[in-house]
């Protein structure tokens, strides 16, 4: 009997022995096994943010691509959104089928930034615009656009009936609601209207330009540049431009 009981108690340590090993050896393949697991999650997720970047930095790249398809449009320009009220503005220009870069420069947007909803939130449109009509205070720079050089008599109306409209007071029965052009120097010395709510509805929003900086470093709503890029914008784009304002 005591014989027996102790066979069974060598059979049983070796067989907890043998358990043992085969948990450490599984616990081994598991390990090795999630290793590569692992580095697959992380490649998988950095691949994921890397794709991300990408898709975000094409948002221009498709821009140009769908323009150069384009017959009509010849000139874009680029409000690349930093942050707050300040962004990057590029002028391109196609040659031979293909946009080249003209020049870069800072530019300023709404004071409150872009995403602009009503009247009076003191932002600027985002999205991608044409432009209406080239002014301003000083005399033509030479704008490809044609130019109406501005006199007292020109007001950027603010009546429901005329909203979002220039208009010549010795013309209309209107209201002097709204901007008096002239008086806004040096903003409106050259300016491109932007034709953001092109159907007028009333307090959605008005009088967004492309213009000249002033003393601020932001705007009401619109985009604005020096004097000197403003010119040579003038100078360079045509009734088919196409001006994009989007986040950079």
């Amino acid at each position: 009997m005591k014989e027996n009981t102790k066979k069974g108690s060598c059979y049983l340590n070796g067989l907890a022995i043998f358990l043992s090993i085969i948990f450490v050896i599984s616990i081994f393949i598991a390990a090795d096994n999630a290793i590569p697991l692992q580095a697959a999650t992380a490649k998988s997720q950095s691949t994921t943010v890397a794709n991300r970047s990408k898709v975000k930095k094409d948002k221009w790249t498709m821009l140009l691509q769908k323009y150069e398809k384009s017959k009509k449009v010849k000139q874009l320009i680029f409000v690349k959104y930093k942050g707050k009220s300040k962004a990057n503005i590029v002028l391109y220009e196609k040659v031979n089928g293909k946009f080249k870069k003209v020049f870069t420069c800072a530019g300023y947007v709404g004071k409150n930034g872009i995403g602009k909803k009503r009247e009076g939130d003191k932002k600027t449109p985002t999205g991608t615009y044409g432009f209406t009509k080239a002014f301003g205070i000083k005399k033509n720079p030479r704008s490809k656009i044609k130019y109406i050089k501005l006199n007292k008599y020109h007001y950027w109306s603010g009546d429901r009936r005329y909203y979002n409209q220039m208009i010549d007071i010795r013309k209309v029965k209107a209201s002097r609601s709204g901007e008096h052009l002239i008086d806004y120097k040096p903003h409106y010395n050259y300016a491109l209207a932007i034709d953001y709510n092109k159907n007028c509805v009333y307090k959605k929003g008005s009088a967004i330009f492309l213009h000249c900086t002033g003393s601020n470093p932001y705007t009401g709503g619109c985009v604005a540049v020096k004097q000197k890029y403003m010119k040579k914008i003038m100078q360079t784009v045509d009734k088919n431009a196409k001006i994009c304002i989007y986040p950079k």
